[in-house]
């Protein structure tokens, strides 16, 4: 193939011989070599790097692991504690002294009582159901 210029080769044409003289097959065979030693030694290099890195990752993310199971373990007790105090706090006689003590609060008694039993004339419903109107009123 030519060269748009006159007296000069195509960039794009691969001389039989290089410069130094050297055959198309001593130049495939130095291809061959270079291809060869990244198969052989840079891809296990840059796997065992990469192996590294991923057991270096792993260590970090278990020992994340570990911190926060303790941090959960710690918040169950807590919550327990806090549960156990809840139950303490609403037992009903404390209840009944501290309303006897700051809000002068009294527990009632048989005199302080009154039932109501409907006999002065208000309409009580009896029984649980409700009064039917009788005779068309």
């Amino acid at each position: 193939m030519e060269s748009p210029i006159r007296g000069r080769d195509s960039p794009w044409v691969v001389p039989e011989e290089a410069p130094g003289g050297a055959p198309k097959w001593k130049r495939r065979r130095g291809v061959w070599k270079g291809r060869l030693f990244v198969v052989l030694v840079v891809v296990p290099v840059l796997l065992m790097l990469g192996s590294v890195y991923v057991h270096t990752v792993a260590a970090q993310f278990g020992d994340e692991v570990i911190r926060l199971e303790e941090e959960k373990k710690e918040a169950e007790d807590e919550g327990e504690r806090l549960e156990v105090r809840l139950t303490e706090l609403s037992e009903p006689g404390r209840i009944r002294a501290l309303a006897r003590r700051d809000l002068d609060m009294r527990d009632p008694g048989g005199e302080d009582l009154e039932t109501y039993d409907g006999s002065d004339g208000e309409d009580v419903v009896n029984g649980g159901g409700e009064k039917t109107k009788e005779n068309g009123e």
